[in-house]
């Protein structure tokens, strides 16, 4: 056989120093049993060299392979397929000290020691088993959420900061995801309060909106009312004005008045002096008229005539002086009347001037008020056009207010999703943490 040639070409010493010094089990499979393997097999199959030769690699395998057919079924077939294509390469379970063992055989076909002669290399899987099912355990819990799963037992050295660089990418990320869920949920609080007083704020704005608006219609309405007043009070300043001219007027009329009143009272007075001469007259007449009766009555027949003349005389004295008499009454009272109206219009002179002076007062005050009412009407105006700009921006800051509602609520809403994406994952080692230990992997690939 070729590990027995003394030949020293370079394939031998290869081959040679392959076979002796190889972790790996090497093994020649000749009619369907293990001809010949190097120490290392011993150590791989768990069995002294005397147990492996002569045995098929069925006694050594587990009773069915990974796909679950039974192990007796493969064995023919990895031969024929090395035979066929040069070489073959599977994943293979064997049994060591009654535990199943996952292996990398490698069939070579070595036509010189036979037709069915293959070269059987075995690597033990055990401690790269150990990692790719502790890392497919820990991976399947990272893939469910759980950001505290760590490896705990230590690997091999070659595979050692593999499981460094894992525990610490998945402490990192524990980490950071624990910062998100934090974040998140802190963002979802502030959204939620950001979204109560946004709608707090919204129905404030609408309920300011429409006070505004009805402020705004009142407004007018009392601009409306000023401007009114304002007319009234030029329309009555102008109605005072005239009514102070007439007074002015009846001033003078009753100035004027007053003096034919009095001129009244001096012709009254003359009329009396008249009447008091007219009296006198009449007195002289009658005393005359009486005189001449005496001496009418003295002549005797002669003046009879005289005396009747003489009598009629005293009677037309006496009745002017009755008549006299009943003027100067008349004169008298009327001159009394005249007293009285002189005096009345005197009053009427005093109560126009204080009319007129009051007039003044009152025209002046009603100056003063429309000058007011005008302003008020200015500045209403100006008050009406700054609520009416009021009102339009709190339209628009109610629409805007309306706009930034949604907006908080959508960024709520997608501050939910975000915490209820992040509470997939459980960042605590101590509570729901997994660790993945290679005993488990060990389990789990007992049960293939």
């Amino acid at each position: 056989m070729m590990f027995r040639r003394k030949t020293v070409d370079l394939e031998t010493r290869v081959a040679l120093a392959t076979f002796r010094s190889s972790p790996d089990a090497v093994l020649l499979l000749k009619g369907g049993a293990f001809v010949e393997c190097n120490a290392a097999a011993e150590a791989v199959y768990g069995q002294p060299r005397a147990a492996i030769l002569g045995k098929n690699p069925v006694i050594f395998s587990a009773p069915t392979q990974i796909d679950g057919r039974p192990t007796i079924e493969h064995v023919g077939e990895r031969v024929q397929q090395a035979i066929r294509e040069r070489f073959a390469r599977f994943e293979w379970l064997n049994m060591r000290h009654g535990e199943i063992v996952r292996m990398l055989v490698t069939l070579v076909p070595l036509p010189d020691e036979g037709d069915d002669a293959v070269l059987v290399l075995t690597q033990d899987l055990t401690a790269t088993g150990q990692v790719v099912d502790a890392l497919t355990s820990a991976l399947a819990k990272l893939a469910e959420g759980d950001l505290g799963v760590q490896l705990d037992t230590a690997f091999s050295i070659e595979f050692e900061p593999l499981r460094t660089s894992f525990n610490a990418a998945v402490a990192r990320m524990s980490t950071s995801i624990g910062s998100v869920v934090e974040v998140g949920g802190a963002l979802h609080s502030g959204c939620r309060d950001i979204r109560q007083a946004s709608d707090d704020l919204s129905s404030r704005t609408e309920r300011q909106a429409a006070s505004l608006e009805e402020t705004a219609a009142a407004m007018q309405e009392v601009t409306h009312t000023v401007r009114e007043s304002a007319d009234m009070a030029s329309r009555t300043e102008r109605i005072v004005a005239e009514a102070h001219r007439d007074a002015q007027g009846s001033t003078t009329i009753v100035a004027d008045a007053t003096q034919a009143m009095a001129g009244i009272e001096r012709a009254s007075h003359e009329i009396g002096e008249i009447i008091s001469v007219i009296d006198g007259i009449a007195f002289q007449t009658n005393l005359l008229a009486l005189n001449a009766g005496v001496e009418a009555a003295r002549a005797g027949e002669a003046g009879k005539g005289f005396a009747v003349v003489a009598s009629e005389v005293r009677a037309l004295a006496q009745r002017s002086a009755d008549a006299a008499k009943d003027v100067k009454s008349r004169i008298t009272a009327s001159t009394q009347q005249v007293d009285r109206g002189v005096a009345l219009v005197s009053n009427t002179g005093d109560a126009l001037g204080r009319i007129v002076r009051q007039m003044d007062q009152i025209s002046a005050l009603i100056g003063e008020i429309t000058t007011a009412a005008r302003h008020q009407a200015e500045t209403l105006g100006q008050i009406n056009i700054a609520v009416g700009e009021m009102d339009g921006m709190t339209q628009q800051n109610a629409a805007m207010v309306e706009q930034t509602t949604a907006a908080v609520r959508s960024l709520s809403d997608q501050a939910e999703r975000l915490s209820t994406a992040v509470q997939a994952f459980r960042t605590d080692p101590h509570v729901g943490g997994s660790v993945v230990r290679f005993r488990a992997a060990r389990a789990s690939a007992a049960g293939r």
